[in-house]
């Protein structure tokens, strides 16, 4: 049985078809997986190998099988020209890669990577299947009235985003309506579209006008934007190379991280690097505002605290943190941490050997680089909302966080990659991922013409995983980066943001377990599953 298990890996292809179906579903329950995984799973298809190269584009990780992954070909259940089934489980599945890969360097062995791509996909709606005690999360601020396409007086279409309060306020100040999509409709049919989008952008609200891909490429953002990397990482400062030291479980032990990010894209990309062995300190400002659904789901696996970096004791206990991380992630408008002193350069002074990660909406260059964005703008700004409603007769989005979730597998990729550069090159490195860039990606990736068979509560028993919490049962997307060895997981379920503020620092909890602790759902098999409604976009 072991040299069907090395013929896996070792050849990086399927089991030889030569071998009896009994022997097949005996090597796959061995691994963990579905007893017909090994004649339905396949390397990756020629489209995702084309989206791999660009996903990978600029790593210049050396020695390093990227295609070595076993992808379940399961069918798409989002219906889009937009490639999204193909982006999600070849990013899915080159993270998947690079996790194994610092494993096998940390001593842990080599490891099969597997994907299942519809299973992948989910990942890219995780908050839109995330119950507590089998009630759904409510994430209603995200359909406001206020977030919708409407039409304005030169016949544009655009997109506001009022998911937080004081933007929503902000917005409908600004028009002087009350949160009524009618309200809303008269009023910017009174206004030009790019008048509008500019003056509510330059007094900090959100709003993007819906243009075509083309017209994007041909805005100044959009000019500043092309040919950057979907991930673009660089060195910031020389120094010796900071090796990978061996591993005692799990492929990202000991690995510290900060996390100073909100909403999605950001708090991802060190939640998938929890689900890995990492150890994740998020800290926010308690009273900005936030949307409970998004904050709970992207906290596993992290403790959470609250931190106020105008007051000097937190101002220093954050300093305290960072001087002993190995990466510092935030999420906020670019410029706005450089300007408190927490820019790369500034934390590169006190941790010479830090990887720092920046994430925002519009990219790091251009008019728009500190420019406030979300999901939607994004989708409406760069032309995938227009190539998605093409045939649909109205404007839509795709229904999916396509970007937010992408860019977050993308930095959580790129931190990897800046790890294993860091322990053969040494030195501090910038890793920086934004939502624009990831979704002109995927503009170039809109040719699916794949019927979309929708999820079931059935499939839901099988991509769902229960996990005890302090706040009751919660049930959420299973982690979709499959190990053989290590098996992705988080030690500490999701929480309320704050929750660990009393009792922070470095360091496993001595209480939490080293098996896996979550199990397969059984909320649906039992009836209850309590939803609120669609919460795709």
């Amino acid at each position: 049985m072991k040299s069907c298990v090395n013929t896996v890996y070792g050849a990086s292809r399927l089991l030889p078809p030569v071998l009896s179906a009994r022997v097949r579903h005996r090597a796959a329950a061995n691994l963990g997986l579905q007893p017909h995984f090994f004649e339905r799973a396949i390397m990756y298809s020629e489209r995702q190998k084309q989206i791999l190269v660009e996903i990978t584009r600029g790593l210049a990780v050396p020695e390093l099988a990227w295609d070595a992954v076993q992808v379940e070909q399961s069918p798409s259940y989002i219906d889009s020209v937009i490639e999204t089934a193909d982006f999600a489980a070849t990013v899915v599945g080159a993270l998947g890669s690079v996790v194994a890969s610092v494993g096998e360097r940390r001593g842990l062995g080599k490891q099969l990577v597997k994907v299942d791509r519809r299973h992948a996909q989910l990942l890219f709606n995780e908050v839109a299947y995330f119950f507590q005690s089998g009630w759904q999360f409510d994430i209603g601020d995200v359909f406001t009235p206020v977030n919708s396409f409407y039409r304005t007086r030169d016949d544009r279409e655009i997109f506001f985003n009022g998911a937080y309060q004081h933007l929503r306020d902000g917005i409908l100040r600004f028009l002087d309506c009350p949160s009524d999509h009618d309200a809303i409709a008269k009023r910017v049919a009174q206004h030009d579209a790019q008048p509008l989008e500019d003056e509510l952008s330059a007094v900090g609200l959100c709003a993007a006008i819906k243009r075509s891909p083309e017209e994007w490429r041909a805005h100044p953002q959009g000019q500043a934007l092309e040919g950057v990397p979907p991930i673009e990482l660089n060195r910031l400062t020389d120094g010796p190379p900071v090796a990978l030291e061996p591993a005692a479980f799990r492929p990202l032990d000991k690995l510290r991280v900060v996390d100073f990010t909100h909403v999605i894209a950001g708090p991802t990309i060190a939640k998938l690097l929890a689900e890995h062995g990492a150890d994740v300190i998020h800290c926010r400002y308690p009273y900005q505002d936030h949307i409970l659904g998004f904050d709970v789901d992207t906290s596993f696996g992290k403790k959470n605290t609250y931190t106020d970096l105008r007051t000097d004791g937190d101002r220093r206990r954050a300093l305290e943190l960072i001087r002993d991380c190995d990466v510092f992630v935030q999420g906020f408008r670019w410029g706005s941490f450089a300007r408190r002193g927490f820019g790369p350069e500034d934390l590169c002074r006190i941790n010479p050997r830090l990887i720092y990660v920046d994430v925002n909406a519009y990219g790091f260059q251009g008019p728009w680089a500190e420019r406030r964005g979300w999901e939607q703008l994004v989708q409406a700004a760069t032309g995938l909302a227009v190539q998605h409603s093409a045939k649909l007769g109205k404007s839509a989005l795709i229904p999916a966080y396509f970007n937010d979730y992408g860019s977050g597998c993308l930095g959580a990729l790129g931190v990897l990659a800046a790890l294993l550069r860091r322990a053969d090159e040494g030195g501090s490195w910038l890793v920086r991922v934004a939502l624009a860039k990831t979704a002109m990606l995927g503009t170039r990736f809109a040719d699916n013409h794949e019927p979309a068979e929708p999820i079931t509560d059935a499939e839901l028993d099988r991509y769902l995983v229960d996990q005890e919490s302090p706040i009751g049962l919660l049930t959420r997307i299973a982690p979709a980066v499959g190990l053989d060895r290590t098996p992705a997981y988080v030690d500490r379920a999701g929480s309320f943001p704050g929750s660990s503020t009393l009792d922070i620092g470095w360091g496993p909890d001595l209480l939490v377990p080293r098996a896996v602790p979550h199990r397969p759902t059984s909320i649906f098999r039992l009836g209850l599953a309590r939803r609120r409604g669609s919460q795709t976009l």
